[in-house]
């Protein structure tokens, strides 16, 4: 994430996004156990910077889909596609190819395993459950309480929650529409915002493709959520970095105190 964020937004945005996502008030407790953490978090993160620094080497970010997907959890299933629909969509020649390299390694495992094992995935049964907004109520309580830490009383947390994600969101449309305007010359950046959206799409049709069709699913918890909010974090720096030389000196001061203010919440929420 530190080298993703310096090559698309300069040296100062990766430490930014490395210490805002540290002090994520679930990052510490789900890193207790290993430095690197949830296995799907840090397959997330490869597969972002192998898109975005390599988008040609579909092989290398379909074989990362394809681990998520078949081998560490069920609501990473729509990474290869995620890996697929990345190599579609750069235009030049040999794409169509890439898209085969892109979806191989997950067909390989799905092939052998249908012959030499018990199929996959071992253990699971379909069935249609329904309930798909109990799991993403669920999935956006746990995105809440990342946004608004020590904050207890839900009509408070609720307006507190909506008007992040509004301001969230709005800073990160308005950056994507900068980079991406002519003569843009950081591919990098121009990269960042497909790329996550793409991979957010992808876990968002895993885990409501788990709610629906796996018998006897959980609701969703904070590691299948976490990758979200990583990319989130990601993104906002990103934009944010990519903004700042346009915003007036009172939008920075706005911008460092709410960063600060949410920082210190997070540690005490934490």
């Amino acid at each position: 994430m530190l080298l993703i964020a310096d090559a698309a937004a300069g040296a100062l945005a990766g430490p930014i996004a490395v210490v805002l996502m540290v002090c994520l008030p679930g990052f510490i407790p789900l890193h207790r156990s290993s430095l690197t953490g949830p296995p799907l978090l840090t397959i997330t993160l490869l597969m972002l910077a192998a898109m975005v620094h390599a988008p040609r080497f579909s092989l290398a970010y379909g074989t990362l889909g394809a681990t998520g997907g078949l081998f560490v959890a069920t609501e990473g299933i729509g990474l290869p596609l995620a890996a697929a629909a990345w190599a579609l969509l750069q235009r030049v020649r040999g794409r169509w190819q890439r898209v085969g390299l892109a979806l191989a390694p997950t067909i390989i495992v799905l092939v052998l395993a249908h012959l030499f094992g018990g199929a996959w995935p071992h253990g699971v049964v379909y069935a249609w459950r329904g309930d798909l907004d109990r799991a993403w109520h669920a999935a956006a309580t746990i995105v809440g309480d990342q946004m608004a830490p020590t904050i207890t009383r839900p009509a408070l947390w609720f307006v507190v929650v909506a008007g992040v994600v509004i301001v969230t969101l709005a800073v990160i449309v308005v950056a994507w529409r900068r980079v991406t305007r002519p003569p843009a010359e950081n591919t990098v950046a121009r990269r960042v915002y497909p790329v996550a959206g793409l991979l957010v799409a992808a876990l968002g049709i895993g885990l409501a493709g788990r709610a629906l069709l796996v018998h006897g699913a959980s609701e969703p918890d904070l590691v299948a959520v976490m990758p979200l909010i990583v990319l989130a974090v990601l993104a906002l720096v990103v934009s944010v970095a990519t903004l700042w030389a346009s915003w007036p000196r009172w939008a920075r001061a706005v911008a460092v105190l709410a960063s600060l203010g949410w920082i210190q919440a997070a540690v005490r929420g934490g």
